[in-house]
């Protein structure tokens, strides 16, 4: 009986020091660890995949806005900013997201600014109380041009010189310019961007000025006068180049009855005040062009229009930089006008008018060269006589002392004078009373009526559409003014412009008002800064 009381009493003792033993034991812990580290490695793959699917929403999101505002903001695009932006979206098939589209825009910038936001769904995130993420993008692109090149064209005809219209046309150029060019002419680095202007003066012709008149290739038939002659398919393009020949207008006086001598109201008009200046970076002599306008002539909007736009067409830049070799533009201005694909280039006309076109003369093509029928004849004391062939008679007439004789007053010693100098020197209607009044009827009309209607309203509104047309297909940006313009000037300016609210229409001091609009529109970008 002994022995089992002993076995039963060692096992009882085993099994007391192994439950005291698996009581002290350590080795079970690692396991829950395990899991918790498990858990959370888990958790942590999980939220990377959250944020890498919140990335990838976020970087489409951001390509398609840089895309679509760069696409927008393209000054040459002509969709509207605001669809090309929502067009590049729906492409995209992320239109959902598309916030916000901004546009800032003037003549020559454009700014388009785009936000857009896409909620995502978590799928390991919200564990930890993170339901959903935010994918923000947002994008702005800007274009603008630096360069402007303005050609202002200016009504000076005779109805000008009523109702304080020229006056109100000065003050409103004269701030325009202002507004326009920098009061610091460019130099160096900082001519990258800068704004020059010509100013075309125009009544019945346009006086291009010596320094132009020499640069162009003009018929010889005389240099006292600088006016071109332009035919209906020049109106089609708006280049003048310096090799093409140009009919150079006759130097006349159609109708004044004076004798002065030489003529002091020529059909091309020649004073320096009326002269084209161009290209010019100068405020004060932009501004003393202006206030030396003065009144009088035709109104030919056509011709003042081409040379508007030529001077702003690039086959214009070999006579700038001959008027830069000589000193006579800014040396900056070299190599203006720049190509018309050159981004960085605003070309731009301002034509105003208070009229319509109406008739324009020129001598008949056989009185543009060639002998006169009239000698001339100084005498010892300086005194000049004249006298006037009549064939019919086959004999002179000298009207200081009404003789007739078979030679000319003064005989071998007398000069024949060309058409040239004789329509310098007098009017038509002087030379026809004067010298064959009563003597010879057709000798009165021959030189009466020497010169020619060339022109009218008809056909100078269809030269000036034409011309308007072509230079809006070049990117020139036309401000069209009519002035306390008859209807017909008004829809020429109107038919003009490059759009309706390209044209305006004023009266009085609201010439400026219409000048300040043109001006802040065109120098947006200086305004801003």
């Amino acid at each position: 009986m002994a022995r089992p009381t002993r076995i039963l009493a060692e096992l009882c003792a085993r099994s007391t020091r192994f439950g005291r033993d698996f009581a002290r034991d350590e080795q079970g812990s690692i396991l829950p660890f395990s899991l918790i580290m498990f858990l959370l490695m888990l958790m942590a793959g999980g939220m990377t995949i959250d944020i890498m699917r919140h990335e990838r929403a976020r970087v489409l999101l951001q390509n398609t806005i840089d895309r679509a505002v760069l696409a927008a903001a393209d000054l040459d695009q002509n969709r509207d900013a605001e669809t090309v932006v929502n067009d590049y979206f729906a492409a995209a098939g992320l239109s959902d997201y598309l916030t916000d589209v901004d546009v800032d825009q003037g003549l020559n910038y454009k700014v388009v600014s785009a936000t857009a936001s896409a909620t995502i769904p978590t799928f390991f995130m919200n564990m930890v109380g993170v339901d959903t993420l935010t994918a923000p993008a947002s994008g702005q692109a800007e274009e603008r041009i630096e360069n402007v090149e303005i050609s202002l064209v200016v009504d000076i005809s005779g109805s000008m010189g009523s109702s304080n219209r020229l006056t109100n046309l000065k003050i409103a150029a004269k701030e325009f310019i202002d507004t326009v060019i920098s009061s610091t002419p460019p130099s160096g680095v900082e001519s990258e961007g800068f704004t020059s202007m010509s100013i075309i003066p125009y009544q019945g012709m346009v006086n291009i000025g010596d320094e132009l008149g020499a640069r162009f290739n003009l018929s010889d038939a005389h240099d006292y006068s600088q006016c071109v002659v332009f035919d209906l398919a020049n109106y089609s393009s708006t280049a003048i180049t310096n090799t093409q020949l140009l009919d150079r207008m006759g130097h006349f006086d159609k109708d004044t009855w004076s004798g002065s001598s030489p003529i002091s109201s020529p059909n091309c008009p020649v004073a320096d005040d009326e002269a084209i200046i161009t290209h010019s970076v100068s405020r004060t002599d932009l501004k003393a062009k202006i206030n030396a306008l003065t009144a009088g002539g035709w109104t030919a909007i056509d011709v003042g229009l081409k040379w508007g736009v030529a001077l702003v067409d690039p086959a214009a830049r070999a006579i700038v930089n001959s008027l830069e070799s000589a000193g006579l533009v800014h040396e900056e201005t070299r190599d203006r006008p720049a190509e018309y694909d050159d981004d960085q280039t605003l070309k731009v006309v301002v034509l105003m008018t208070d009229g319509e076109n109406t008739n324009q003369y020129d001598l008949k093509p056989e009185f543009k060269s060639g002998m006169s029928d009239i000698w001339k004849y100084t005498t010892s004391g300086g005194t000049v006589r004249y006298s006037a062939y009549v064939p019919y008679w086959d004999e002179w007439y000298s009207p200081h002392n009404g003789d007739w004789d078979d030679e000319p007053y003064g005989g071998d010693d007398a000069e024949q004078m060309s058409y040239t100098e004789l329509f310098a020197t007098f009017s038509l209607r002087y030379i026809a009373s004067n010298f064959y009044s009563g003597i010879s009827n057709s000798q009165y009309n021959k030189y009466r009526y020497a010169s020619e209607q060339i022109s009218w309203t008809t056909k100078a509104n269809e030269r000036t559409l034409n011309l308007c047309s072509s230079a809006r297909a070049q990117g020139i940006v036309i401000f069209a003014i009519g002035f306390e313009a008859p209807v017909g000037g008004q829809n020429l300016m109107r038919a003009c412009a490059s759009s309706d609210s390209h044209y305006f229409d004023v009266d009085g001091v609201e010439i400026s008002e219409a000048f300040s609009a043109i001006a802040r529109t065109i120098n947006q970008l200086r305004l801003t800064q």
